[in-house]
């Protein structure tokens, strides 16, 4: 499954999804070496740094046309708060 994880101001970083579990996920991040490992803490994915995450799409590989979705994504607006 594809993944797209959207970090701290709002940028997208595509991933390909290796284990999940309710409270726990890994995937490898386009560009790194290292497979990257998020934590569900009270209803908040964090990464490895401490950073809050969010979860933009989980799609299967067979069950969609991955680069049209993406290329078609609208970005997400965050704002502090």
């Amino acid at each position: 499954m594809y993944i797209v994880i959207i970090v701290p101001g709002g940028s997208q970083v595509e991933a390909l999804l290796l284990s999940a579990s309710p409270e726990r996920l890994r995937a490898s991040v386009r560009g790194r070496a290292d497979t990257a490992e998020f934590q569900r803490i009270e209803g908040q994915w964090i990464s490895e740094r401490g950073e809050r995450v969010e979860l933009g799409a989980l799609l299967a590989e067979d069950s969609a046309d991955v680069a049209r979705v993406l290329t078609n994504a609208r970005p997400l607006v965050l704002s502090a708060g």
